[in-house]
C-alpha cells in the first residue's frame, strides 16, 4: 500500500475547509458543530471496534467499519480520515496481509488525533 512504506506520498489535510464551508453554508454553523459532535462519538466507538477487530483477525468487522468511515469522514470534509480507512478497507477486500497491519495501525493513529483536533479546526473553519 503506497503511504506506509515510506514512499514519500502527499499527506492529506485533516480537514477540507472547503467542504466544512460549504456544509455551513447549507445549514448553519450550529448543524455542523452537531454533526461533527456526533461524528466524533460515533468515531470513537468505530476505532475500538476497529483496533479490536484487527487485534482478533476480524476482516469482515474491519471491512465494514473502514468502509463506514469512508464515506461518513468524507462527507463532512474529514479527508485524511477517509483516505487512511479507504486504505484499510481496501487492504482487507484484497487479503493483502502485508497491507492490513500498517493501514490499519495508520488509521488509528489518525483517529486519535483527529478526535483530538478536529474541534478546534471545526472552529478556525468557521472564523475563516
Amino acid at each position: 500500500m503506497a503511504g506506509f512504506k515510506g514512499t514519500g506520498e502527499t499527506i492529506v489535510p485533516r480537514i477540507d475547509r472547503s467542504v466544512v464551508e460549504s456544509l455551513i453554508g447549507m445549514l448553519g454553523s450550529d448543524s455542523v458543530h452537531a454533526f461533527i459532535a456526533e461524528f466524533l462519538e460515533l468515531a470513537g466507538s468505530q476505532r475500538g471496534l476497529l483496533e479490536a477487530a484487527y487485534q482478533s483477525g476480524d476482516n469482515e468487522t474491519l471491512y465494514r467499519e473502514s468502509h463506514n468511515l469512508v464515506s461518513t469522514a468524507g462527507n463532512l470534509g474529514v479527508k485524511r480520515t477517509s483516505r487512511l480507512a479507504d486504505a484499510v478497507q481496501v487492504a482487507v477486500r484484497l487479503e493483502d496481509t502485508e497491507a492490513i497491519g500498517p493501514a490499519v495501525k495508520a488509521l488509528l493513529t489518525e483517529l486519535d488525533a483527529m478526535v483530538d483536533e478536529l474541534p478546534a479546526l471545526l472552529d478556525e473553519a468557521v472564523a475563516a
